[in-house]
């Protein structure tokens, strides 16, 4: 779910200079703007291609740290064994084992970065192509209904009841069912 909070903090900065905006301009040129919002993320989760993509991630993510615990049982398991060992190793055999164990726990942790940025990267490759798909059904209900501006749902703390709820329209547009309870649940006061 990085990706989808990463565009929802850009969208954010967006939103706090629009409404910046709106708050230094005249009053007649505010009130002729047609505002509308949507619950981006609501729509997204309801895909049924997100569905399965999440479950995509999560079964590399369960292979990933399955194969990490792995390597990391068998290198504790090693140690362990060059603890009991150490006692009757050579100086030289001791200083070896020492730093053939540091550099496995050190490669260790760099396949467990190397992993999680993979795993960044998979997420990312399954998932924008959804967000992109979300974005331009925003845009086009938003022309279709000539909003000037959409902002995101979650983030709103007030609405009045000339601003638009496009969400369900959205989600039509993808050919998605989101219950318009759950709209209801996440608007914010009016």
């Amino acid at each position: 779910m990085t990706v989808l909070k990463q565009h929802l903090a850009a969208a954010a900065g967006v939103i706090a200079a629009l409404v910046l905006l709106l708050g230094l301009a005249p009053d007649a040129a505010a009130q002729q703007l047609k505002i509308g919002y949507a619950d981006a993320e609501l729509v997204l989760v309801n895909m049924p291609e997100y569905k399965t993509n999440a479950e995509k991630v999560q079964r590399q993510a369960r292979s990933s740290q399955q194969e990490l615990e792995a390597m990391g049982t068998e290198l504790q398991a090693d140690m362990e064994k060059f603890e009991k060992q150490a006692p009757i190793l050579s100086p030289e055999k001791l200083e070896e084992r020492q730093l053939e164990l540091q550099q496995r726990y050190a490669d260790l942790q760099k396949q467990g970065a190397t992993k999680e940025q993979e795993l960044a990267q998979f997420e990312a490759d399954l998932m924008n192509p959804l967000i992109e798909r979300v974005g331009t059904a925003v845009n086009t209900v938003a022309e279709e209904k000539g909003l000037d501006i959409v902002m995101k749902s979650p983030g709103l703390l007030y609405v009045s009841d000339r601003v638009v709820d496009i969400t369900i329209d959205v989600a039509k547009r993808l050919g998605i069912q989101v219950a318009e309870s759950d709209t209801a649940a996440q608007a914010p006061a009016q």
